[in-house]
């Protein structure tokens, strides 16, 4: 059998990039695509609302798209979307680009206004992004000349007509792309009001046969009661929420891992696959359509078993590496983002010692959760910079609790105070519109809820996943212990 040196893929997975997301500084590249089956429909340019939360891959499927090397490759993958027949331009993706339009400009032509003045601007905004889409010189121009130019609703729909008939006449489809819109505002009843119009300008484009839009969102933004678009029902039943099953990102880590060393002209991954019964194809296309590895549990185990051990200890007692990793990732709603999850295996991998026999063991995987648990808050914090303020007062604290006791804990610090305060001098959002019914306290809890960092027992009783318990500090009875025996 041929020998296998586990040294040198341990350094592959240290090396493997830990960001299933896209921005201003990371573009995705053909080697980093790997497209799970039920992602197809999130693609599609007939599918206006994706819904993700933070690490979920929204920005990386818009980059994807938004490029022409991988939404070919993507074409590949998924021949029936018509990918290649697509010409895409960014609308608004919370940074600036050649064709979307930036916070500022969003603030500058829509806070004087109401519901009717966001329209008509993301209506000016698709249109002239169309435009840029078959080279038309009003698709470079400035965003104020030219909503003033085509407020007049006659005039819109004429020119968008236009740009459908072009379209039509090559054989193409234009995408415009929404994404990052949390950044749009720092106010919550401003930022609703821009969504709204958003929904409405993207909603009327159905009579087009050749100019769509996709609006990647996060799912608390999709939910937020005080929108009022009134086609919003028919909005969310058409969602495409970007859920990762277990299968799906272990083909993930493996195809990457089988990218990174062919990039660094090594073979031992290679042979562990191929003496597992399942050989690494060699092109991108193949291994995302065909490759056992990419989708098949009982595969995935098999190779893993050998990368990392069968159990968390010295017998089943501890429970299969397998499915723990993607257990003790999982959030309050039981999902699990493609971010945390190469990020364990990326920790668990620059753990020491490891034996010569496997890449990683079971103290390394404990560890990767560790550093992705904290990694996990920071990456949240970014998107709620509210949320460190709400967990630290919890460290300490034991779950499964009732919710009094967090509230206790909130009360004694002062929280909610210290959050509201925070929110108006740093200028983020705060993390729910006060109600009429409940306490701050109840708010707080239930924003945290929303978002998956508390869950409940049925019982009642409030609990916290380990992805978020571990780096709050938390404790719980049986978990996986905050600081490393070794």
């Amino acid at each position: 059998m041929e020998a296998i040196n586990f040294a040198n893929i341990r350094r592959r997975l240290v090396d493997l990039p830990t960001d299933h997301d896209a921005d201003g500084e990371h573009r995705p590249t053909v080697g980093d695509v790997f497209a799970p089956e039920q992602h197809a429909s999130a693609l599609a340019p007939s599918t206006l609302i994706v819904v993700g939360a933070r690490g979920a891959g929204k920005s990386f499927w818009a980059g994807v798209l938004g490029q022409r090397e991988t939404r070919q490759l993507a074409a590949e993958v998924y021949p029936r979307l018509g990918l290649d027949r697509v010409t895409v331009t960014f609308g608004y993706n919370g940074f600036d680009t050649s064709s979307a339009v930036t916070r500022r400009t969003v603030e500058a032509r829509t806070q004087s206004g109401g519901h009717d003045l966001a329209l008509m601007f993301w209506q000016a905004v698709l249109l002239r992004s169309a435009l840029a889409a078959i080279n038309d010189p009003e698709g470079k121009e400035n965003i104020a000349t030219f909503t003033e130019r085509y407020k007049d609703p006659e005039e819109f729909e004429a020119r968008l007509r236009y740009v459908d008939q072009a379209l039509e006449a090559s054989d193409k489809t234009c995408l415009v792309l929404f994404d990052a819109l949390d950044t749009l505002s720092r106010d919550w009843a401003q930022l609703t009001k821009l969504t709204d119009a958003l929904f409405e300008a993207c909603w009327m484009l159905r009579a087009r046969r050749r100019v769509r839009a996709k609006v990647f969102i996060r799912p608390d933004q999709l939910n937020d009661e005080q929108l009022r678009f009134v086609e919003l029902p028919k909005l969310r039943s058409g969602r495409v929420e970007l859920n990762w099953s277990r299968s799906d990102l272990y083909g993930l880590l493996f195809t990457r891992l089988a990218e990174a060393e062919q990039k660094a002209g090594e073979k031992d991954f290679e042979a562990l696959c191929r003496q597992t019964g399942y050989p690494v194809p060699d092109t991108n296309a193949e291994r995302l359509r065909k490759w056992e590895l990419a989708w098949s549990d009982d595969a995935q185990r098999r190779v893993f078993d050998r990368l990392a051990g069968r159990y968390m200890g010295k017998s089943a007692t501890k429970g299969a590496t397998y499915p723990w990793t993607y257990k003790h990732l999982a959030d309050g709603r039981d999902v699990v983002t493609p971010r945390s999850f190469l990020k364990l295996f990326v920790e668990a991998a620059r753990h020491t010692p490891s034996p010569p026999s496997q890449a990683i063991t079971a103290e390394g995987i404990r560890h990767g959760l560790r550093e992705a648990s904290k990694t996990r808050v920071e990456q949240l914090a970014l998107e709620y910079p509210w949320i460190k303020r709400a967990l630290a007062p919890l460290a300490g604290l034991k779950v499964p609790c009732q919710s009094r006791e967090i509230h206790e804990a909130w009360i004694a610090s002062d929280t909610v105070a210290v959050i509201a305060k925070a929110a108006a001098s740093e200028g983020f959002l705060p993390p729910y519109q006060k109600s009429l019914t409940n306490g701050a306290e109840e708010d707080l809890e239930a924003a945290m809820s929303r978002i998956g960092v508390l869950s409940y027992r049925t019982d009642g009783r409030a609990d916290m996943p380990d992805l978020f318990r571990i780096a709050s500090r938390m404790l719980k009875l049986g978990g996986v212990a905050l600081k490393s025996k070794s």
